[in-house]
């Protein structure tokens, strides 16, 4: 679970709080991101918060910032943190802390697949896609039904 809020965009309707039931949340323009944000001066993936053990962390190939200073590589974020990229400002509500065993196999499976056969890749995420929008919440044993 992580919980955000989003200070600053310049997609006014994406401002507000956010809470998703998943271990990451993909974040940009792509309709495949979990927080979609419609501006073109942004790429359609900026980045992802993931939750990883006892830890919130934030990956991206851009340079962004944790409460106004500027970081490089994968910082851990704490509860209030207010992380900024490509003009997008967002808060680290809240986040629970997870067994990142319980989720890594299944997200290496899939960052293998996006480059090895992307027409599943593809497939597999409009399938998760499909299952958020009918039932409104992620599933983590959604793989065994």
């Amino acid at each position: 679970m992580i919980h955000i809020k989003v200070l600053k965009t310049n997609d006014l309707l994406s401002l507000g709080e956010y809470h998703f039931n998943l271990p990451r949340v993909y974040i940009g323009r792509s309709i495949h991101n979990n927080l979609i944000i419609e501006d073109d001066s942004i790429e359609k993936e900026i980045g992802v918060l993931k939750s990883i053990s006892h830890y919130l962390v934030f990956e991206t190939r851009n340079s962004y910032k944790v409460n106004s200073k500027a970081v490089e590589g994968i910082v851990r974020l704490e509860k209030g943190d207010i992380l900024e990229c490509k003009g997008l400002q967002i808060q680290i509500l809240e986040f629970q802390k997870s067994e990142e065993s319980d989720f890594q196999d299944y997200y290496k499976y899939l960052e293998k697949i996006k480059v090895d056969d992307p027409a599943k890749f593809e497939f597999i995420q409009s399938l998760e896609e499909h299952y958020i929008t009918l039932t409104g919440k992620y599933d983590d044993d959604f793989l065994e039904k």
